[in-house]
């Protein structure tokens, strides 16, 4: 996956903002219209991660929502989808992803130009969605979220330090030598960078934007953890160390003390995927709900339970899975169907599941409203 980067405004993102704003994006079928603006100051939510926050779910999956045994979760496709047509689109909730800055929508995941919308949605569609109902202000998602990182190195913060000892790197001639300092921290950097050049340009980006009236951070939603889990030992073991850091470091660096937190717990393949690393990178998620400073102002959220059951049920058959062998009990023409609906990706992804990514960003929205009462 590509690796943001945050230099300037790209033309293709300030020309959708332009347009946005001047009112010629598609309205919006929650009943306020693209070109609406809430009032100031603009609420800020920072939302970052890797790949899975980035969202690798094509737009078409979004219909299986429908198709839930839960009335209430199929009642929400008719939220997104009104007309039974078009997805709705918010003008009181704006985001920008890389160099894309515009209106809340879909096309905001995972894509191979990161210069322009493409067809794949992450959580940020539901969390923006819900924030924007929630909230008067408009509101502001700004989406950090490169491929294949880590916290225990490539997101590590200040305050976690340097690992000891330095892990051992690729030298020259095939031999191993020790990482340095400058191998630790670079997306932690960049995000930093990256959010700083976003509200340092807000009327670059956003010309409906009010500098008067200003802007607010007031929350971060993190959505990480596939490398580390991958890697283990003390990726895995530091976890929630690091995240403990990352959660402070950040709140000093954008001087937002009170800045509420909702953190995602992995959920890679299902409820049932509580066994070794998967089990014990979770259960570090899980533990920023027990840390004494943070009680009341950061939120770890289950993602696992969200993914459809029939789904994970057939993806994890004759692993987790155990009554199903797929070798003396093929699937059917109708499971192959049902797949082809709902998923889009593969299970590291969460199937490349619209529907899981939807209810995954109402549950952010749900747990942020909390924290923010």
């Amino acid at each position: 996956m590509k690796q943001p980067s945050f230099t300037t405004v790209a033309m293709a993102g300030t020309l959708i903002a332009m347009l946005s704003s001047a009112g010629f994006a598609q309205g919006d079928a929650s009943g306020k219209s693209a070109q609406t603006v809430g009032k100031g100051p603009v609420k800020v939510f920072i939302m970052a991660g890797q790949s899975n926050m980035d969202g690798q779910a094509d737009k078409r999956t979004i219909d299986f929502l429908g198709e839930d045994k839960d009335p209430a979760r199929a009642a929400l496709l008719k939220t997104f989808k009104p007309d039974g047509k078009t997805l709705v689109t918010r003008g009181d909730v704006w985001v920008t992803s890389d160099d894309v800055s515009g209106d809340l929508g879909p096309g905001y995941g995972g894509r191979k130009d990161y210069s322009k919308l493409g067809n794949n949605i992450g959580p940020e569609y539901a969390f923006g969605y819900f924030m924007g109902e929630a909230i008067p202000n408009q509101v502001l998602l700004i989406k950090y979220a490169p491929g294949g990182q880590s916290l225990y190195k490539n997101f590590r913060p200040p305050s976690a330090g340097l690992p000891d000892p330095l892990p051992m790197k690729d030298g020259p001639n095939k031999t191993k030598v020790p990482c340095e300092p400058e191998d630790f921290g670079g997306q932690y950097r960049g995000m930093v960078t990256c959010v700083h050049e976003v509200l340092d340009n807000l009327k670059k980006r956003f010309p409906a934007y009010d500098e008067k009236a200003g802007y607010e951070i007031v929350g971060f939603v993190w959505f990480q953890g596939f490398n580390d889990m991958i890697e283990g030992g003390k990726p895995v073991a530091e976890y929630g160390k690091n995240l403990t850091c990352l959660i402070k470091d950040l709140r000093k660096e954008f001087k937002a003390p009170e800045m509420k937190v909702v953190v995602g717990v992995m959920g890679v393949n299902g409820a049932k995927n509580e066994v070794g690393k998967q089990g014990d990178i979770r259960n570090q998620m899980r533990s920023m709900n027990t840390v004494p400073e943070f009680k009341g102002n950061v939120k770890a959220v289950e993602s696992a339970p969200l993914l459809h059951p029939d789904v994970v049920a057939l993806k994890t058959a004759g692993w987790l899975n155990k009554d199903r062998d797929l070798k003396t009990q093929p699937m059917t023409p109708e499971e192959k169907a049902m797949l082809d609906r709902a998923t889009s990706n593969l299970g590291f992804h969460y199937y490349g599941e619209g529907r899981f990514f939807i209810l995954l960003g109402k549950a952010f929205a749900e747990a942020m409203q909390e924290l923010l009462k």
